[in-house]
């Protein structure tokens, strides 16, 4: 019996490889094109091109038009995966293969003309993110990270930096919008961090992958938020785990709202899970 699971697992590993590298090349093309017509679109925004979804949460005819390319573009690239997306319905979520895609995280900067945004395409298996491809307009890089294989920069290959949890720290965050309480961020910082808020979960989460944030803690994210930029801190080798420390993958639901999340380097993920427990004090003990 043990042995019929092992061969039947490791079977599957080499599909999922092999569906990997067959759509990798495509994924990245598409997310390379869509994200150099964001970019020029972006000075061509007009008033009338914003519109309100939600309190704080905004769309735009870019953001519309961008999901509608990707989906016809991911289709091609794997028709049998479903697809879900922030700005349009989403399709088949019961299959093994799904499409996971945000156009622009980071609306309301991109429409208000400031840089920090990205593109961001995830492919799951059975709710795992095995492929995650984001383009971020801060440094127009196009960040390629596969499931056990690594992440690449622009083509090289890079690892999570140690980071530090002291008075030197940067750490990212999020919260919801129109939140009062914020005790979570004073917790953060009894050990001197600085608190920076950027307006997109995904330029965060790669800034963490690459060193520049020593950590990232939010109260949410969506799916789309997370799953590619997610892969791509744990493929860079660091840690991406709910507030109690648990793997944010595989998902275990794809409806939820909203997950808070840890990314952190493995030498500071749990100095930063005893500060939101209230269990560090300023040196971290």
């Amino acid at each position: 019996m043990v042995r019929t699971q092992q061969k039947q697992l490791d079977a599957t590993v080499k599909v999922v490889k092999a569906t990997v590298d067959a759509v990798a090349s495509q994924v990245q093309a598409a997310v390379a094109g869509i994200a150099a017509t964001i970019q020029r679109a972006q000075s061509r925004l007009r008033p009338g091109d914003v519109k309100r979804k939600g309190l704080g949460d905004f769309v735009t005819t870019v953001d519309v038009r961008s999901e509608a390319k990707l989906r016809r573009a991911l289709h091609r690239c794997l028709p049998s995966a479903g697809f879900l997306g922030e700005e349009s319905t989403p399709a088949d979520l019961d299959r093994d293969w799904l499409w996971v895609v945000d156009p622009i995280d980071g609306t309301s900067n991109f429409s208000r003309g400031l840089p920090h945004f990205a593109v961001s395409v995830a492919l799951l298996h059975q709710g795992d993110p095995v492929l995650g491809v984001v383009h971020c307009a801060p440094e127009s890089a196009l960040y390629v990270a596969k499931r056990d294989r690594g992440v690449r920069r622009n083509g090289k290959a890079f690892t999570i930096p140690k980071g530090r949890l002291d008075d030197g720290a940067i750490l990212g965050c999020q919260w919801f919008r129109g939140q009062q309480d914020l005790a979570f961020l004073s917790r953060l910082q009894r050990r001197g961090g600085r608190i920076r808020t950027l307006g997109s979960s995904v330029t965060q989460l790669v800034d963490t992958a690459m060193g520049r944030l020593d950590a990232n803690v939010q109260e949410q994210g969506r799916i789309w938020d997370i799953a590619a930029a997610g892969l791509v801190v744990e493929a860079a080798g660091g840690r991406f785990t709910d507030w109690s420390g648990r793997r944010v993958f595989p998902f275990r639901d794809l409806t939820v709202e909203h997950t808070p999340t840890i990314a952190a380097s493995p030498s500071v993920h749990p100095g930063v899970l005893r500060l939101l427990a209230g269990k560090a004090g300023k040196d971290g003990k």
